[in-house]
């Protein structure tokens, strides 16, 4: 093992190297014709394209500014927004954080990003999973605004009729997104999520003062409650650097006690990755020193609340507590952890299977 401080390196790369970012083969539309002769390319555009995304997938400009100076792509927003609809390969996340800086070239950008999307014929929610599959929404609010505003605009031009104007559109797309946090959060419990009845509630007077019809509203509310909109990051979405970094960080859980007699089912913990070892701390009590297992250690992973500790709990799968929980097998016993978001349940379960298959 190394010290916690170990540079993100360390981190068992081969069990993040199948990441769509990292490992999987860029590919993009057939090679434009040089714009430029800044510096001659010496390599063939599918390896400068592999170049430019490993660097998009770091620093998104210096993946741009890469094809740039190679004279494969101008400066053009609508050159550049099909590069980042085309390319295969760019990190979800970075793709996102990108789409939503502020400024007059990447409003110009943004917009000739969503415009190259085709809504006629699909619902509100079929467009708002169409436009959402490539990227993810950015955390910061001011950027999740800009994306959605472009969107609104777009969706009302392609569907004239639905909403009386591009704010109504607006409204409704951050309604459907909490809509679809309040459906799907493991945080959130049954008894607490949004009724049909509060969507409806929530939305009078959105279409310029007047109400959407009733039947529309209770569409989106089923569609959202069948099928979640995946907003968030997953392990395809993120390059190899990227990974490293995440493991590296770590996250926190509810681990699960195998004590019969404990006070409490299960109480915070934090996992990390340190070189080939996974580490561990209670962080509900004060000095408790962290543990490490061998990555080389863990055998099987269970998904779901299947081994004896979540059953001597009272955890069920179909429970709403039963939500993203997961065991490592080591040695016999079970390290029992529950994650607090769907996607750090997916992102952590893809990598101890990848571990145990290598």
């Amino acid at each position: 093992g190394g010290d916690s401080g170990e540079s993100p390196t360390a981190v068992r790369a081969d069990a993040v190297a199948g990441s769509s970012g990292g490992g999987a083969p860029a590919s993009a539309a057939p090679a434009p014709v040089r714009t430029s002769s800044v510096v001659q390319p010496v390599a063939s555009y599918d390896q400068e394209l592999l170049v430019a995304v490993r660097k998009f997938n770091l620093k998104p400009r210096d993946g741009v500014q890469y094809l740039q100076l190679r004279g494969f792509l101008s400066a053009e927003p609508g050159d550049i927004a099909a590069f980042l609809h085309e390319t295969k390969g760019l990190s979800k996340r970075k793709l996102g954080d990108y789409l939503g800086e502020r400024g007059e070239r990447h409003a110009e950008l943004l917009s000739a990003y969503v415009r190259r999307f085709d809504f006629a014929g699909l619902s509100f929610v079929g467009a708002i999973r169409a436009f959402l599959s490539p990227f993810r929404l950015p955390g910061e609010a001011q950027k999740i605004d800009r994306i959605m505003c472009e969107f609104a605009s777009h969706f009302v031009s392609q569907a004239p009729g639905v909403f009386s104007s591009a704010d109504t559109a607006y409204v409704l797309g951050f309604s459907v997104i909490m809509l679809n946090t309040d459906a799907h959060s493991v945080q959130i419990k049954a008894k607490n999520r949004m009724s049909k009845a509060d969507f409806v509630r929530n939305n009078r007077g959105i279409d310029s003062g007047a109400d959407l019809p009733a039947e529309l509203l209770s569409a989106v509310y089923d569609d959202i409650q069948t099928d979640e909109i995946r907003t968030g990051m997953s392990h395809d979405d993120m390059g190899e650097a990227e990974l490293l970094e995440f493991f590296r960080q770590g996250s926190t859980f509810r681990k699960f006690n195998h004590a019969r007699l404990a006070a409490d089912r299960h109480h915070s913990c934090r996992l990390w990755v340190v070189a080939d070892e996974l580490r561990y701390q209670n962080l509900a009590a004060r000095g408790k020193k962290e543990k490490a297992i061998p990555l080389g250690l863990i055998e099987t992973v269970l998904l779901g609340p299947a081994s004896e500790v979540f059953r001597r709990n009272g955890v069920r799968a179909e429970s709403s507590d039963g939500a993203a929980c997961f065991s490592l097998v080591c040695g016999g016993r079970t390290l029992d952890l529950q994650a607090l978001t769907p996607e750090e349940y997916g992102i952590w379960t893809h990598y101890f299977q990848q571990v145990v298959e290598r």
